[in-house]
């Protein structure tokens, strides 16, 4: 008895998204626009008295600017083929997202409110899920043949306009060949083969050098980073930070008790707001009150769990001391502040960047200590 042959089923080529070579890089960089624009804008709204741009019925919000910024972000990558065109697109656009999301107020409230308690909460929400996206960019590694000819294929344009280094000239043939050395039958491979032989020392553009202060800047940066932050330096100074970020977090006991003194003196909250400088609540304000307490009650927690990595870390108990700093700082930044900004807008703020770059420096910390060898991650190009 026979059976007929099968049929040879054609693979057909994948569709899953890949991660853009030096996304992180991007993200980085929206993320500094999306804050300094927020920031910026506040204070600069709160030192010249809140100006009006306009007269009578006219008045010119900065939500407009913001939204020139995306547009201008929008068209830069589909106008320019140049990776340095992604930087401005990045910059661009977290400027815009940030001068828009600093007058949410105006647009959830019916009388325009750019004072509404609930907008530096969601503002400050837009940040920390564009932190996050900022975090899993960065802890995705390109994988893959179709991603590793993406990333190969990104570099190649680098060097048809001669900006592709050593460094880089290394890493193009390396993907190169991770993607040639697939089966035989896979459809990508004989590309990567042929772009691999392309690629060979002597055939790619040179490399043209470029000495300006702005492509000096990403490359000093990083050099000094590899230098100053060693592992022995890093530990310490993480001791330091997380002792004294989590003495600032205990003090808020002092809140708990002043909270507990006003209720049973039945006061209208003047210990209170002696007490703390975020604590601006009416004793009065049952959701206010409360609100506060449930915020110094989580802050104590997370006073403790510092505390408590500080010494870890201190006494070499390097991947628990992480865990626990990780959490305390990522619970502080996700939930603490969220209440802190709407008791108190904007109050916060630059507590909130001391905790996110200490966040930094902890992961940091635990790639120097889980992977010593080497970090696989691909870096931009020299000179950019």
């Amino acid at each position: 008895m026979s059976f007929p042959p099968h049929r040879q089923r054609r693979r057909r080529p994948s569709r899953r998204p890949v991660a853009r070579l030096d996304a992180d890089r991007y993200m980085l960089v929206m993320l500094i626009g999306f804050g300094g624009a927020v920031l910026g804008t506040r204070a600069f709204l709160a030192l010249t008295g809140y100006p009006q741009v306009g007269g009578g019925t006219l008045h010119i919000s900065h939500a407009l600017w913001g939204g020139l910024s995306l547009f201008v972000a929008s068209l830069v990558p589909l106008l320019v083929v140049e990776r340095a065109a992604l930087l401005w697109a990045a910059l661009l656009a977290g400027i815009g997202a940030g001068l828009f999301i600093d007058e949410v107020g105006k647009f959830i409230t019916a009388d325009n409110d750019y004072f509404f308690p609930a907008a530096a909460p969601i503002a400050y929400a837009a940040f920390l899920i564009s932190v996050w996206l900022y975090v899993r960019a960065r802890s995705t590694r390109v994988e893959g043949r179709r991603a590793q000819l993406h990333a190969a294929l990104e570099l190649l344009g680098e060097a048809v306009d001669g900006r592709l280094g050593e460094r880089d000239r290394a890493q193009l043939r390396r993907r190169l060949g991770m993607a040639a050395a697939g089966p035989d039958d896979d459809h990508l491979r004989p590309l990567a083969v042929a772009l691999l032989e392309l690629s060979r020392p002597g055939t790619l553009p040179p490399y043209e050098h470029r000495s300006g202060r702005i492509s000096r800047a990403p490359v000093a940066v990083r050099a000094w980073l590899a230098r100053s932050l060693t592992p022995i330096r890093l530990r310490v100074g993480l001791v330091v930070a997380l002792g004294l970020l989590g003495l600032a977090a205990l003090s808020d006991l002092t809140t708990i008790v002043a909270v507990a003194v006003d209720l049973r003196d039945g006061t209208t909250g003047g210990v209170l707001t002696t007490a703390n400088e975020y604590a601006r609540v009416d004793i009065q304000d049952r959701r206010g009150v409360l609100l506060l307490l449930v915020r110094a009650l989580l802050d104590v927690c997370v006073g403790a769990a510092l505390i408590v990595a500080a010494g870890l870390l201190l006494r070499g108990v390097a991947r628990r001391a992480v865990e626990i700093a990780q959490a305390g700082l990522l619970t502080s930044l996700s939930v603490v502040n969220l209440l802190v900004f709407y008791l108190d807008q904007f109050a916060a703020a630059v507590s909130a960047l001391g905790q996110l770059t200490v966040l930094l420096a902890v992961r940091r910390y635990q790639r120097l200590v889980d992977q010593p060898a080497q970090d696989d991650r691909s870096g931009g190009p020299e000179g950019a």
